[in-house]
């Protein structure tokens, strides 16, 4: 019989298998919280609907509908890696304080970009250029960045 390919002793904790996240990618899709959270989504929507994640955006086209989330990273960090106090200062934040952190201090921005900051492709990008407020120049304000952010946070 040939060996097991299967280690013998007890796999580490999921603890040791923790993604960690980039300060400098601000928001992050689903799939990226459940890796660096190792659990599934539906336990995620769980968590973001009963307010344990309070900093979550809806960026999908429609509003109604299917929920296309973003997480902010630094509260994901913390709450993956069970940072209580961290996480407490976090939840207490305010919208003003956050979007600057999302957003860094540039006062406008070029599509390329917006589909980094939120992970969108292009297509959705021109889907949302109104909302976005969107110059003829192809730039994006921060002011019309910021507003697209809170009208899309989830209550």
């Amino acid at each position: 019989m040939p060996p097991s390919l299967l280690p013998s002793s007890p796999a580490p904790s999921p603890v040791a298998y923790r993604l960690p996240l980039s300060p400098r990618v601000p928001l992050v899709k689903l799939d990226t919280v459940i890796a660096a959270r190792g659990e599934n989504s539906h336990i995620i929507e769980k968590y973001v609907d009963r307010g344990r994640l309070c900093w979550v955006f809806n960026v999908s086209v429609k509003l109604k509908g299917i929920r296309d989330l973003r997480f902010w990273t630094r509260e994901i960090s913390a709450f993956a890696s069970a940072q209580r106090d961290e996480l407490a200062a976090i939840h207490a934040a305010d919208v003003r304080s956050v979007l600057n952190e999302i957003l860094g201090d540039r006062a406008e921005f070029q599509p390329g970009d917006i589909c980094l900051l939120l992970g969108i492709r292009r297509p959705t990008l021109m889907r949302l250029r109104a909302e976005l407020l969107a110059t003829r120049q192809q730039c994006f304000p921060r002011a019309g960045l910021e507003r697209f952010l809170k009208r899309r946070l989830l209550p």
